[in-house]
């Protein structure tokens, strides 16, 4: 595997986890603001509330779609790796889509992380 690959696959790989921190300080800092300033001035809605909730989604989205992305990937190298027989690879293909990010990151230390690197 060439080095850039693997450099872009850790990358990507701990990228959900990233995102997930970034939501929780995301949620903490912008809605429990809003929500003072709602209850502060009840007669007003705060626009600022829904702009929040967008850019939280917009979070969320992009979380999903890069861990889906990474899983599919992991499943495809999983099923065409030659070194892996029929049961490894039901194995690996079941814990990726039940496991989860951490599954995805599993696999990377314990699949990819082994492979020679070519420069």
């Amino acid at each position: 595997m060439k080095f850039s690959t693997k450099f872009w696959l850790t990358i990507f790989t701990f990228l959900p986890i990233v995102f997930i921190i970034l939501i929780f300080i995301f949620f903490f800092s912008s809605f429990l603001e809003n929500i003072i300033a709602l209850e502060t001035h009840q007669k007003e809605f705060p626009i600022e509330l829904i702009q929040s909730f967008i850019g939280f989604f917009i979070l969320i989205i992009l979380t999903a779609l890069v861990s889906i992305g990474f899983k599919i990937y992991y499943i495809v190298h999983t099923n065409n790796n030659p070194t892996n027989d029929t049961n490894k690879k039901i194995m690996w293909t079941l814990i990726l889509i039940f496991g989860g990010t951490v599954a995805s990151i599993v696999y990377y230390f314990i699949e990819i992380t082994p492979l020679k690197t070519i420069k």
